[in-house]
């Protein structure tokens, strides 16, 4: 069995982002991280965010972040959300089988079997379980001082400026920008 590029991807995704959290990470920063496509990568991220397992923050500074903590996120659950399906061989479904030796075969058994295993394996793990040693695969991919975003320092910085300013409205239009509530939908970069 192989996973498809699909669920490797958003894998990597959802684990940069539990290790980065809680700033931002951008699609590129991943994209260039890994050496994968970023076309790819807009569509895993999109659609954790859909799923809500992605807070999706669009803008000249946005980027992406977990919704939910990881060690709420099962990988059994991300594999089975990505993979089109588990039927190792043709005899699992019974409108597409074609063998004569549907409920006899120990094969068929076997095989059930070990996916059930694998799949159980992935579902007791969680993102959190596989990022245990984050400062280091960072370092590895060049993303521990990298520019991710922290709305809530960002949104700190501002009220403090902002307080500070002589008259309303003081604020840049960047600033007021990045300030704006995050929405699920991915920056267009």
């Amino acid at each position: 069995m192989r996973l498809t590029s699909y669920s490797n991807f958003s894998l990597r995704t959802l684990m940069v982002a539990a290790m980065r959290s809680p700033r931002l990470s951008t699609v590129q920063e991943v994209a260039d991280a890994f050496g994968i496509s970023r076309a790819h990568l807009v569509k895993c991220v999109h659609q954790l965010g859909q799923w809500g397992y992605l807070e999706n923050v669009r803008g000249n500074r946005g980027g992406f972040r977990l919704a939910r903590p990881p060690e709420e996120i099962s990988l059994g659950e991300i594999v089975r959300r990505t993979e089109e399906g588990f039927d190792l061989v043709e005899c699992f479904d019974p409108a597409t089988s074609t063998c004569p030796l549907v409920g006899r075969c120990r094969l068929s058994v076997a095989l059930r079997v070990a996916r059930d295993v694998f799949l159980g394996e992935l579902d007791r793990m969680t993102v959190a379980d596989v990022t245990t040693n984050g400062g280091e695969i960072l370092d590895i991919l060049h993303l521990d001082g990298g520019p991710g975003f922290d709305c809530a320092a960002e949104r700190e910085a501002a009220a403090r400026d902002q307080g500070a300013a002589t008259s309303p409205g003081s604020i840049s239009a960047a600033m007021s920008a990045r300030l704006q509530p995050p929405s699920s939908v991915l920056k267009a970069e």
